[in-house]
């Protein structure tokens, strides 16, 4: 018997050597996505593709080197709820983020009975089996970013359920998940979650980007700001976190790499991030995606701010005892 043959009577019997595992690994490999092409789809979407024939308007964004997902753990996709709409409310078990990139006052989030409002800038999280459904009563569309844990919850199994109403009753005032978590917290209250949906205005988070623009900031990332995860403090969700980063005009920063993954949306500005030796060259709106244990560097090559939204799976990483991270 010559080697092909045990190879064949093998893959018959649904097996595989170790040998052969090296050559047929994919390779993941970092991508961007032009927003000019993002939005057109979207916008072409909002004409063809009615809301009540899907639970939601979304263009999702599907990497080369992997087929049918973005990532193997986390994804991104752009939604768009247009004037008068309604996204149904539902819940399931992967955690989810909006981060909203257009929007007009009269569009909410509304999560487990609090409407969250959405203007631009803003992230808004709704938490494993939280309740959450949108509706836009202005007069402009909403566009969003949809990031979800849900490659690395499907490694369980995904769990839905839709909720008996188009939209869930307002039970609470807007604005009440911060009066709760904030500095001055009420003593006798506990968070009925473990991870409570919340909402971080884009008005506090420019805010804290200006007061340290003078900063030395961070080698790496340039001003980089986590959102915190509003009872204990730790990454935003506990599979994934959120963050925001400042490069000043002109800003290179220092090459690393790590092993998790890493999602960036171009909320300002233009740039260049090399990625295992790929030039990803990007502008506003823009998606790209770093891997794991990729060498990267970012460039703000012009002379205004340039503002990185990403999200990462690094607390799954760490959580499970496995993240590292190499600099240059």
């Amino acid at each position: 018997m010559q080697l092909s043959d045990l190879e064949s009577w093998l893959t018959e019997k649904n097996l595989r050597g170790h040998w052969q595992m090296e050559s047929g690994r994919e390779e993941f490999r970092p991508h961007l996505w032009k927003w000019d092409d993002i939005y057109k789809g979207l916008m072409l979407a909002t004409e063809l593709v009615p809301m009540d024939k899907t639970a939601r308007r979304t263009i999702q964004l599907k990497n080369p080197s992997l087929g049918d997902r973005m990532t193997n753990t986390i994804h991104l996709s752009v939604q768009c709820v247009m004037p008068g709409e309604i996204a149904k409310a539902h819940r399931h078990n992967a955690a989810a983020i909006r981060f909203v990139i257009r929007s007009a006052p009269g569009t909410f989030t509304v999560i487990e009975g609090e409407p969250a409002p959405m203007e631009a800038g803003d992230l808004i999280t709704t938490p494993s089996w939280t309740w959450h459904d949108h509706y836009n009563s202005s007069s402009e569309p909403t566009i969003w970013l949809d990031g979800l844990d849900i490659r690395l919850v499907s490694m369980g199994r995904n769990l839905f359920e839709n909720y008996p109403r188009d939209q869930q009753p307002r039970e609470r005032p807007a604005g009440f998940s911060s009066r709760i978590f904030g500095y001055a917290k009420p003593a006798w209250m506990n968070s009925e979650h473990l991870t409570p949906p919340f909402r971080y205005p884009w008005e506090d988070t420019y805010a804290t980007l200006s007061a340290l623009r003078e900063s030395e900031g961070d080698p790496f990332n340039g001003i980089l700001l986590s959102y915190k995860h509003p009872v204990h403090g730790g990454a935003t969700l506990p599979t994934f976190a959120c963050e925001l980063q400042l490069l000043r005009p002109n800003e290179k920063t220092r090459s690393h790499r790590h092993n998790s993954t890493t999602i960036y949306h171009v909320f300002r500005g233009e740039g260049l991030t090399v990625a295992d030796g790929e030039r990803l060259e990007w502008s506003q709106g823009d998606i790209f995606v770093v891997p794991p244990w990729s060498w990267h560097k970012h460039e703000n090559r012009s002379s205004q701010d340039a503002i990185l939204f990403s999200i990462a799976d690094w607390p799954a990483m760490m959580a499970l005892g496995i993240y590292r991270e190499e600099t240059d």
